[in-house]
């Protein structure tokens, strides 16, 4: 689940927290998204603009070389490194009939994208154009990403959540 511009960006740049731009029914979409999920997973830019101790997190981060606690005062929160840990370490993690939600970043999207393990994928476009930011994905232009999705059998859905905003759902 994400959150973006019309021409595909995720954030200004660096370091911009979405909740500064997009709408307020995007913002209640989400919460309630986290509430329906066991997980969320993000990076730890992400996870540290929105730090929230009572929720079950995964961080991916790169400066850690096993699962390890991201503060042990804290249960249920945890750093991965994706490049060094399996997969099945993560799915032992969370659990394997555990719902996941995915919220990013960029390096986040690609590696369940490119996993193929999605089963639906929210994407809210606010009525902003940024021409340039921090995109979704890092291997696929935002342009690209429909044609993409359907070609792996993902079903597309649109609708308006507002006047301007659209919440468009793939999902298979």
């Amino acid at each position: 689940m994400f959150a973006c511009s019309q021409d595909g960006f995720i954030a200004k740049k660096e370091g911009d927290n979405p909740s500064l731009w997009t709408s307020e029914e995007d913002h209640k979409l989400l919460i309630e998204n986290i509430d329906r999920s066991d997980w969320s997973v993000m990076g730890r830019k992400t996870h540290e603009l929105n730090p929230k101790q009572n929720r079950k997190r995964v961080v991916f981060s790169r400066k850690v070389k096993i699962i390890e606690p991201i503060n042990p005062i804290i249960k249920n929160q945890f750093y991965f490194n994706p490049d060094i840990t399996q997969w099945s370490d993560f799915e032992k993690l969370v659990g394997l009939n555990s719902k996941v939600l995915i919220l990013g970043g960029t390096r986040v999207h690609d590696f369940f994208l490119y996993l193929d393990v999605l089963s639906k994928i929210y994407i809210t476009i606010e009525p902003l154009n940024f021409k340039t930011g921090i995109r979704a994905f890092s291997f696929i232009n935002f342009n690209d990403l429909e044609s993409f999705l359907i070609a792996k059998n993902y079903r597309k859905e649109q609708k308006k959540i507002n006047e301007k905003t659209i919440l468009v759902t793939y999902s298979r």
